[in-house]
């Protein structure tokens, strides 16, 4: 951690957040079923506008361009070896339409899908059966595996719970969109997927799948706060997403209304460095496109002031029992500190695994399009125990993306506490002499990550160009960290956050990214220095594959290596100019 974080300044803002102003903007909202493009979810973004604007907050409704698609319909009839429909069915956001009356073929149990065609049997016209949430990953293997359709059975009795398909991450460009899945989906209830399964053990079941989705390209709203710090051009991102499934007031409401209040402390009370407020439409029929878009149009400026983003969702559960946590190597300590201290009366545990992307790490989903131009990340809030009677998928409650998620489950206590918390954290990354990032933990997890890899490889490819300049960079930063530790100077403090904006510049997308920074990954699982796991198949391949996956990681030794040694530049020049 750097000592000189500012660790106090948060004790005056944290009393400020008004648990009223919350449950204000939650009865606003909580009727407007906020899908893309409709009344409701215009007039959500103009009360977020007009709220703000009467409160003094610089704010204005940007657009956006984005491709999105809303489910409409979904039915699954069986219709061999008996007849019987499943009409209270659901369909996907980017599903594959059908025509009138759907597409037929037998019906196919896969016990598990992954996320690759290869690991599943030629489905070719066969329709496939499994179980659990119809995610992007799965429904692209049975995809590619030829099948004619996929039914997933819902992981929640007595409910549905709505998804996207896509595996693009924001609009799609002419690079990607032929990566949109070309199959139709549905979700059946438990009860109906058990009966499914009965009939299978018997005879061939024959069935047959319509599915309609509206797939359109849109202009949606997307209010923007932002507010100037008083001696800085830097700045912290706070984003949640403005559009909802059905009512959605736990999704995503309840981050709608923290983030507004947020907005209005922060502007009563200028920080040093700034921070801009983005409610991101797209996030749940665009894949993101909100938050990709603002990223997209203002990547320059991000990567030469973003200095953090924080995203905010599902907060304020009622019922929730535990105090959940994902951030970047840099920032994580300060981030735990932070909860560490805080009001909640909740253990403090981390996520370990699932669609929220394991470890304490981010992953690809929450509107996480910052990593490109090198914004550190960090996320979150209380949530269910997988094991606690109202849990549902990915720590929310079991009325997730469904219809019940609605205003009583919330608990505006819980919720208050939570935008305190956030309150805390946007403090010290705003308001501290030099910036809460310890480039030192990073650089640490890099190695580690390379050593896995390279022990994985089994010697098949030489690491030695990375550790070579990670020795370098390890150096340099503990003399950074001094410097950092011993800040009495505004113009020293400047310099030092020059250089932790720069580290994050080339070591964030080093270790997240596979594609250029200026483009953004798919949305599926993910593990960081991902241009080098192919390395680890290499004591498993033969002849040419050996050859070509050997060539891949030749190249991305040399990526990191390259991002690695600019960094430990950058460090080895400041401390040359204050030599």
């Amino acid at each position: 951690m750097i000592d000189t974080v500012d660790r106090t300044t948060e004790d005056g803002l944290v009393g400020e957040i008004d648990r009223s102003a919350l449950e204000t903007h939650i009865d606003a909202l909580a009727d407007l079923r906020r899908y893309p493009g409709t009344d409701d979810q215009w007039e959500a973004a103009e009360y977020i506008v007009d709220e703000l604007g009467a409160e003094g907050v610089d704010v204005e409704l940007q657009t956006v361009e984005a491709y999105t698609s809303v489910p409409v319909s979904a039915t699954v009839t069986v219709t061999s070896p008996v007849h019987t429909a499943f009409e209270d069915a659901i369909t996907t956001a980017f599903s594959a339409s059908t025509p009138p009356g759907g597409v037929s073929g037998e019906l196919v149990a896969v016990d598990a899908v992954g996320h690759s065609a290869t690991d599943l049997p030629d489905l070719s016209g066969k329709v496939v059966f499994t179980e659990g949430l119809p995610t992007p990953g799965a429904v692209r293997a049975i995809d590619q595996a030829g099948a004619r359709a996929a039914v997933f059975q819902s992981p929640t009795e007595g409910q549905l719970h709505e998804m996207i398909a896509s595996p693009i991450w924001g609009s799609p460009s002419v690079d990607d969109v032929d990566e949109l899945p070309d199959l139709p989906v549905a979700e059946i209830h438990q009860s109906d997927g058990e009966w499914l399964t009965e009939r299978l053990a018997g005879d061939d079941v024959e069935v047959a799948v319509e599915t309609q989705a509206r797939t359109e390209q849109q202009e949606l709203p997307c209010p923007v706060a932002r507010i100037e710090g008083t001696e800085s051009d830097r700045y912290t991102v706070v984003g949640n997403h403005i559009d909802s499934w059905h009512e959605g007031v736990t999704d995503n409401a309840s981050a709608v209304a923290t983030s507004m209040e947020l907005a209005r402390v922060f502007a009563e009370n200028p920080p040093k460095r700034g921070l801009v407020v983005g409610f991101w439409p797209g996030h749940s029929m665009g894949r993101y496109a909100g938050s990709a878009r603002y990223a997209d149009r203002n990547w320059l400026d991000l990567r030469k002031n973003g200095v953090a983003y924080i995203h905010i969702d599902l907060n304020g559960l009622d019922g929730a029992d535990h105090l959940w946590a994902q951030h970047m190597a840099e920032v994580g300590d300060e981030h735990l500190d932070v909860l560490a201290d805080g009001p909640l009366p909740l253990e403090t545990a981390r996520d370990e695994g699932g669609l929220l992307g394991g470890g304490s790490r981010p992953g690809r989903n929450s509107d996480q399009s910052f990593w490109g131009a090198g914004l550190s990340s960090l996320l979150s809030g209380a949530r269910f125990s997988a094991d606690h009677e109202d849990a549902g998928p990915v720590g929310g409650g079991w009325w997730w993306h469904t219809p019940e998620d609605t205003r009583d489950k919330i608990d505006f206590d819980l919720m208050a506490e939570e935008a305190r918390l956030y309150t805390a954290i946007v403090s010290r990354l705003s308001n501290s002499p030099v910036l809460p990032h310890d480039y030192r933990e990073t650089a640490t997890e890099i190695r580690a990550l390379a050593e896995g890899i390279d022990d994985a490889a089994g010697g098949e490819v030489d690491f030695g160009p990375v550790y070579d300049r990670l020795d370098r960079l390890d150096a340099a930063l503990e003399s950074f960290a001094a410097v950092a530790n011993g800040v009495d100077d505004d113009g020293v403090a400047t310099a030092v956050e020059d250089v932790q904006v720069r580290l994050g510049n080339l070591l964030i997308p080093a270790l997240y990214m596979e594609s250029p920074a200026h483009e953004h990954d798919p949305a599926l699982p993910h593990e960081l220095l991902p241009y080098l796991r192919v390395a680890e198949s290499l004591p498993d391949r033969t002849g040419p594959r050996a050859g070509f996956a050997r060539t891949k990681a030749v190249r991305g030794v040399s990526k990191l290596a390259h991002n690695v040694e600019e960094a430990a530049d950058t460090v080895e020049a400041f401390l040359d100019r204050r030599a």
